[in-house]
């Protein structure tokens, strides 16, 4: 290839070290989750520059330490209720469970003289011992909710009056001291109260939780949709019991802490805490949302609420007063957050799809072989399998000639030779299966949109191989996850390069990023040796195909909608690429070596002038988004596809199209193997076969990569 081609003399292709887009921007913004926290952040900001305007000296050391001291077991008592909401649930009995939880703790140190350790544990049993209950009803038995938790309120405050009068004398009358119990109750560890600590460390720990562990995952997944969390094979009814006796615990430890520090309970104790709790989950969430885990938005409706009721009251006014305020101030909050969560999804759709003026170069190297100045080979095609399979993308033979393809409900099957009448499943993969290659040991590795990199080895175990790469270094949205795994290859040393077609789109929304005409795709490389996965090229416009030359030393890219191959040194990958292919009368898709030295191109669908023009005008495109229906969206012919045979030189010196209306549209790969030709698409339920005249019949592709394997 080096002789036919200088790959110094090719002209480089434009690829941007990062995309500059205010639209895109707000859009990457919009779509982060703390944006759904923002009226609730707002809504602390005000609280807390209305209350330091109006109160003087509120916000020192001395009362902010007041503040974390005296509202940490408050906090706990929301994080509680937290995350049993977020299990779908609701617990009205948290005020009654801290009050009990406070005299166990109380009746264990003075009167029992239990030490602090077991005064602590048998105030997480006493909370732990209402969240069971709860749980047993509301979770495993299958009683409501609203009623189990309000019966349990009802019958704890009961049980707790009882004990608490019964024993009032005896633990005031206490004169018992504990160095431990003191500290816990009244110490600073760096200058900030113990029980606040504690305060910080649960958080930490639900928010771990939520994000990091299966048990957080699975109590979101119960509380978003406990039909679809049954049938993805969660235990909907333990998850729920699980929530509800964790909830209890940390009610509980508030419990011990209030104990702690007060060393007395009233009759009032816990009362009306539930419904503070309530109002503090509501203003951080939004409203009563179950599946949701946003931990700081809660902690953040807690601190407005606590703040906003305590300044009320420090400044004198009457409690029912404060609780009126509080309710209106409530519903002005709610009310705004609906507004602004109802246009941000506006604004986010309005915002997403950010097209540019993008201008393809003009059809060139094609005259004499385009669709009706040439005979349509493919209609002598021989069609195999068909009706037995469903959109396979790519199609890859191996040295026993079994052919290979997944397809769309994500599997990958094996059509036997030599008859390739019989299908069967190889192997249940999932996601979207694309683009296939064979390594040097014959395992079948294949790039699944929405998965990643996968390989599949001959006894059909399945192994993910890769489903990241590092981050953007600017870019707002994380974009570490490999959205749209297209096609690969694999280079002699057993790197494997794979495109990431699109970024910011999946498998069912490709068609907006050619509506964009950004460069959203990129190179990535998935190393054997490190297992590390790393961006070759960034900022790529929708690379597809790829495909390593003959001789081992560079890299065959396709850029779809730029209509063109690039071209890449594997000795020197930081340079880009160059253009080895452009101005292709369609949009390349998959590229396979042929067995003269030349390459096959499938074009997934041909250019019109329509798109083309179209496509230097993105406001036009950008109204379309807005104003037509998808399925009436102007896209290419993409319903008419070919394949290009073009020599080592990159010059087209051969066509295959089919007839209009013919089986085999759309050919979004093709495989060369013993002198036939065999055709994929991604929306066809069936594979071609032709035959080649002039082609070597005992070419194949695992033998032009790895030489032929020894029997």
């Amino acid at each position: 290839m080096s002789a036919q081609f200088e790959f110094a003399a090719a002209p480089k292709a434009r690829t941007p070290y990062f995309v500059v887009s205010p639209r895109r921007v707000l859009s990457e913004i919009l779509s982060k989750g703390w944006v759904e926290s923002t009226v609730p952040f707002v809504a602390f900001l005000c609280v807390i520059f209305g209350v330091g305007l109006t109160s003087h000296g509120y916000f020192t050391i001395d009362n902010l330490r007041n503040l974390a001291l005296y509202g940490s077991d408050g906090g706990l008592v929301v994080l509680a209720l937290f995350v049993v909401v977020a299990a779908g649930g609701i617990d009205l009995s948290v005020g009654s469970n801290f009050a009990m939880s406070a005299f166990a703790a109380l009746y264990c140190f003075h009167v029992l003289n239990l030490p602090v350790p077991i005064v602590l544990a048998a105030s997480l049993a006493s909370g732990a011992a209402v969240g069971v209950v709860n749980g047993a009803l509301a979770g495993l038995a299958g009683c409501g909710a609203l009623l189990t938790t309000l019966g349990t309120m009802i019958t704890v405050r009961g049980v707790y009056t009882l004990a608490s009068q019964g024993q009032l004398v005896a633990i005031s009358s206490s004169a018992r001291t504990d160095e431990v119990w003191d500290w816990i109750g009244s110490e600073r560890v760096l200058g900030v109260p113990v029980n606040f600590w504690a305060l910080i460390l649960v958080a930490v720990a639900v928010l771990v939780m939520f994000r990091q562990s299966r048990f957080g995952w699975h109590v979101l997944a119960v509380g978003g949709n406990r039909k679809a969390a049954r049938h993805g094979g969660i235990r909907v009814k333990a998850t729920i019991f699980l929530a509800y006796t964790l909830g209890g615990v940390i009610v509980g430890l508030a419990g011990f802490l209030y104990a702690a520090r007060e060393n007395a309970v009233a009759s009032d104790t816990g009362v009306g805490m539930e419904f503070f709790a309530l109002t503090a989950l509501v203003v951080g969430l939004g409203g009563f949302v179950p599946g949701r885990g946003s931990t700081v938005a809660v902690l953040i409706g807690f601190a407005t609420i606590y703040i906003l009721n305590n300044a009320l009251l420090n400044a004198g006014l009457r409690g029912d007063f404060v609780q009126l305020a509080m309710g209106a101030i409530l519903i002005v909050i709610l009310s705004i957050d609906t507004k602004f969560r109802k246009h941000k999804h506006r604004l986010l759709a309005s915002t997403y799809v950010d097209p540019v003026a993008f201008e393809v170069d003009a059809v060139a190297g094609a005259k004499g072989l385009l669709p009706g100045e040439i005979a349509a080979k493919l209609a002598g095609a021989d069609i195999l399998a068909a009706g037995l399979i469903d959109g396979p993308e790519d199609v890859i033979l191996d040295a026993d000639d079994h052919l290979f393809c997944g397809t769309r409900d994500g599997r990958l099957v094996r059509i036997a030779a030599p008859g390739y009448d019989e299908v069967e499943t190889f192997a249940q993969i999932g996601g979207r299966p694309l683009g296939l290659a064979l390594d040097r040991e014959g395992r079948i590795l294949v790039c699944v949109a929405g998965m990643g990199l996968v390989r599949v080895d001959r006894q059909r175990q399945v192994e993910l191989l890769t489903d990241q790469t590092q981050r953007s270094l600017f870019t707002i949205q994380d974009d570490t996850t490999i959205r749209m795994a297209d096609d690969l290859d694999v280079a002699p040393d057993g790197t494997i390069y794979f495109s990431d077609a699109t970024k910011r789109y999946d498998i069912e929304s490709w068609g907006l990023d050619l509506l964009e005409g950004r460069p959203n795709g990129r190179l990535l490389s998935w190393d054997p040796k490190t297992r590390k996965t790393r961006t070759v090229c960034d900022n790529l416009v929708f690379p597809n195909g790829v495909c390593l030359t003959h001789d081992g030393r560079h890299l065959l890219v396709a850029s779809t909608w730029t209509c063109s191959l690039l071209i890449f040194d594997l000795a020197d990958m930081r340079a880009g690429p160059r253009v080895f292919v452009h101005g292709l009368p369609g949009y390349p898709d998959n590229v396979n070596r042929a067995s003269d030295g030349g390459y096959w191109i499938a074009l997934a669908g041909m250019r019109n002038p329509v798109t083309d023009l179209a496509m230097r005008f993105p406001g036009v495109r950008r109204r379309m988004t807005r104003a037509v229906a998808p399925t009436h969206w102007l896209f290419g012919n993409l319903n008419i596809g070919g394949v290009l045979k073009i020599d080592a030189a990159g010059r087209v010196v051969d066509a295959y199209w089919d007839e209009p209306g013919g089986p085999l549209y759309m050919i979004t790969s093709m495989r060369e193997h013993k002198g036939a030709l065999y055709l994929g698409g991604v929306t066809n339920n069936k594979i071609g076969r032709i035959r080649l005249a002039a082609a070597d019949p005992s070419w194949t592709g695992p033998a032009s990569y790895w030489g032929k394997a020894e029997r």
